[in-house]
């Protein structure tokens, strides 16, 4: 199985910062496998998803983004733009400079990916199987111009989606992991807390558990879940008290887009505010980085676990999911602190956040050494003070 996914570093515990021994666990050879597999998973489920659609031989004899996007809906350039040089840097399709070309046949076998993941890491399959979804949903986003949001997030997918915001799921963990070392580093006595878009709850239920084996969720007054999702809303009102006991929640529907103070977040109350992949769908991201930092008590924080790119040009495979949805990909775009859709760079971040007027500004792990080192890890903690 080794020689399938190739030779697979671990990074060293020095770029991993002062949290090191709680990070490195992270980097196991089930997790570093996981995510190299999900990468080759997922650029062959976009060229099956380009055959699905009839346009092998349209490949074979090399088009252009523009050809392609001929005659089918608007919204369908975007998450082509990021597909055709995904399959290029995954070595699917050539490219000259102008035209995208599909030469030989590919291995686009996904039960051998499956059977070599099922040896490294049994039981984390669950990647590859909202990948399947995504591609059997989505075809009419493409055929119909049918919106995204309702293709992936129908009732048959939904429970793929809660699968994969789980702790258990090594893919995701240490977007959550990150962001409660970062959380832990500073909390006050009797801290207001919210977290936006906090979605299947996979992160509170984190802080319950490992809060109270550790013995600092008493610091937490009230804990605010937050999001603008009513079934998100209601299944965590329905299960969370009883799988996050301890901590002290309150449950909210909350617009990131829309002025904080109009839904009931008043101005310096809170003392921490917690976005896990969330914040990079801001439509406006200096407003509503402008509007978050208003909501905090001055030295409170605003800690941002997010999907990090090693550069903007960079297409990463998690991108995949997101690309068809429109709270993505259409938003407000500023050559300064927001240069293009999606998950952004850390430098990207910080200019961000400082043009919003944060300061002291931290990163878990820092980025950049790791980044340098390893470019495909993409997950980190962001923490900026008002």
């Amino acid at each position: 199985m080794q020689a399938y996914f190739g030779s697979i570093e671990a990074p060293s515990l020095g770029l991993l910062g002062p949290h090191g021994p709680e990070i490195a666990p992270l980097f196991s050879r089930p997790f570093l496998v996981l995510h190299r597999a999900s990468g080759m998973y997922t650029a062959r489920t976009c060229l099956l998803l380009l055959y699905d659609l009839g346009w092998e031989a349209r490949l074979r004899a090399g088009t252009t983004l523009d050809d392609l996007c001929k005659d089918l809906p608007h919204q369908a350039r975007k998450p082509l733009a990021w597909m055709l040089p995904f399959l290029v840097m995954e070595g699917l399709l050539l490219w000259d400079g102008i035209t995208y070309t599909l030469k030989g046949e590919p291995d686009l076998d996904l039960a051998d990916i499956r059977a070599a993941l099922d040896v490294e890491a049994p039981g984390h399959g669950v990647n590859f199987d909202l990948l399947d979804g995504v591609r059997s949903h989505i075809q009419p986003f493409f055929t119909e111009g049918k919106p995204g949001e309702g293709l992936l997030f129908d009732l048959a997918l939904f429970p793929l989606w809660l699968s994969f915001f789980r702790n258990d799921n090594l893919g995701y963990f240490p977007n959550n992991l990150l962001t409660l070392l970062a959380l832990r580093e500073d909390l006050c006595e009797g801290a207001q807390v919210l977290e936006l878009g906090a979605g299947a709850g996979s992160f509170a239920q984190l802080v319950a558990r490992q809060g109270t084996a550790e013995g600092w969720v008493s610091r937490i007054a009230e804990y605010r879940f937050t999001d603008v999702a009513p079934a998100f809303l209601r299944r965590a009102r329905r299960d969370l008290k009883d799988i996050a006991p301890g901590l002290p929640l309150t449950f909210q529907a909350l617009d990131l887009n829309r002025p904080l103070g109009d839904q009931g977040i008043a101005a310096q109350s809170l003392d921490a505010i917690i976005g896990i992949n969330v914040v990079h769908v801001a439509q406006n991201l200096e407003a509503v980085l402008l509007d978050l930092r208003s909501r905090l008590r001055p030295g409170g924080r605003l800690i941002l676990g997010e999907c990090l790119k090693p550069t903007l040009e960079s297409p990463i495979y998690l991108e995949f999911f997101f690309s068809f949805i429109r709270a993505f990909t259409e938003v407000e775009l500023d050559p300064r602190w927001r240069p293009q859709y999606g998950f952004l760079t850390p430098e990207a971040w910080v200019s961000a956040l400082t043009h919003a007027g944060f300061h002291d500004l931290n990163c878990t792990p820092p980025p950049r050494p790791l980044m340098d080192r390893h470019p495909h890890f993409n997950a980190g903690a962001i923490t900026a003070r008002a």
